[in-house]
This record gives C-alpha cells, structure tokens and sequence, in this order.
C-alpha cells in the first residue's frame, strides 16, 4: 500500500511495495515476539557454502582465520525483491595477508568471480552470492546478520522511505536506453577491428558509469537513493546482463578474422 504525498505528486511513501515491506522475508525469517529468526536450516547450508568457498583461496585460508560469515543486503532487511541474492560475506583481516592492499583485493575479487561463475545455487528461488571483505571495510547495508553466530550485527530498522518514482524511472530509461543503442550498433558492426574497439570502448564506459552512479548514491542518499534504484531496475530487468553481452562479443570481434 502506498501512501501519497500530497505536496510532491512524484514522491511517495513506501509501505508495502516494489521496494519495501513490512516484515522481512518469510521465506527465511520467523517473526516472533517481534523478534525476527533466521531459518536455521538455511542458515547451516550457507554457512558450509561459505566456508567451502573461502577454501578455494587455499595459501590465504590456510593461515588467515574466518572471522564471521554475515548475510547482507536486502533480504536481511525490508528491502527484498523476487531477485535479490542471498549476499553471503565472509569477513577476514586482510592485513594478515602478504601483498599490497590492491593486489590482494583484485587477487580475492578475481577468485570470487570464478566462484560465482562457476556455481549458481539457489535456495527458496534467490541465488547465493559469496564474497571475501576485509573486517575493516565499511559496510553501507543497515541490516547485516551473523551466520556464524546467529545474531545480528545491525538490526535492520523498519522505516519507510521516501522515493521520487520519476526520478528512478527517467534515470532507468535513460540507461536502458542506451545499452539497446549499443546492441543495436553490435548487430550493425562487422568484423572491422576499429568499430569493435569503439563498441568495447563505449560499453566499457558506460558500465563504469553505472557503477560510480550506483557507489555514489550508495555514499549519499543509502539504499533507496534514486541511483540505486535505477541500477536494481536495470539489473532486475536484465539489462546489466545485457550490456556485459556486449562488452564481451565486442571483445571477441576485435580479434575474429
């Protein structure tokens, strides 16, 4: 149910809708004497997920001890869609491991999209996503839940937000836009080096400008910034999937023959 705001016919105040709910997910959690409990079940499953994915990282699983296993983003909060994953963190110091911060950040990322690729569990119809994080990296989530502990680090506060559905939406088209300008132009391109390296410019661009949309309203205006929302629908309606298409056969036709 939404409630309008008189004064500002584009804003509305969310109560139950696309964007937030009442209750947390039932699908995972048991409200009981207004206290929420994560299913136990799922929360075992996703911890043996956790800790054999951290496995993978062999030399640094060895010696560098697991912290905590924390579920975040929007199913430990209001915020939940029919798409959002099962964000699983598995929390480490960093510090503990040889290297400069940046190498062992790209070395951790890049083992963590291989992993992601590679398996595609879902439980209750959300997929699982596993991340390696740094102990002392700053989470903008207001709701994080330990797995490993069963308890909450931040508990998730039930307030409706404010949000401008033009200003997601024109934000949305804009985008979406044009990521089908840049498949349109993909299907018009032949096998000339110096189109496709344009093409694979261009989508790479765009793509970083996504991202920096997404971080930066992430920093200002948190989870239901305008920037955010937009980048959810894109990503809900594929078509962040989409413009990663083109980055990738761009790529290929730079070198086919």
């Amino acid at each position: 149910m939404a409630f309008i705001d008189a004064s500002f016919s584009s804003w509305r105040l969310i109560n139950e809708s696309e964007y937030y709910h009442e209750d947390l997910n039932p699908l995972f959690w048991t409200k009981k004497g207004g206290e929420y409990y994560f299913d136990p079940i799922v929360r075992k499953k996703l911890v043996k997920i956790a800790k054999e994915f951290y496995e993978k990282y062999d030399d640094i699983a060895k010696n560098v001890d697991i912290i905590d296993i924390q579920l975040t983003g929007s199913l430990a909060n209001y915020n939940y869609t029919p798409y959002s994953d099962l964000d699983v963190h598995v929390l480490i110091d960093f510090s503990k491991i040889k290297g400069s911060k940046e190498v062992v950040k790209s070395a951790v990322d890049g083992i963590r999209f291989i992993w992601n690729m590679r398996h595609n569990i879902k439980i209750r119809g959300h997929e699982v996503e596993t991340y390696v994080q740094d102990y002392k990296e700053p989470h903008h989530s207001t709701g994080l839940y330990s797995l490993l502990n069963g308890e909450w680090v931040k508990k998730p506060k039930h307030s409706p937000p404010s949000i401008s559905d033009e200003d997601v939406e024109k934000k949305y088209r804009t985008i979406s836009t044009d990521i089908e300008k840049l498949e349109g132009k993909l299907l018009s391109t032949n096998h000339i080096p110096s189109n496709a390296k344009e093409l694979h410019s261009l989508a790479n661009k765009l793509k970083k400008k996504i991202m920096k949309m997404r971080k930066e309203s992430l920093e200002k205006g948190g989870e239901f910034s305008v920037g955010n929302l937009a980048f959810k629908k894109l990503r809900n309606s594929e078509y962040i999937g989409r413009l990663n298409d083109v980055i990738s056969l761009s790529y290929d036709r730079i070198y086919n023959e």
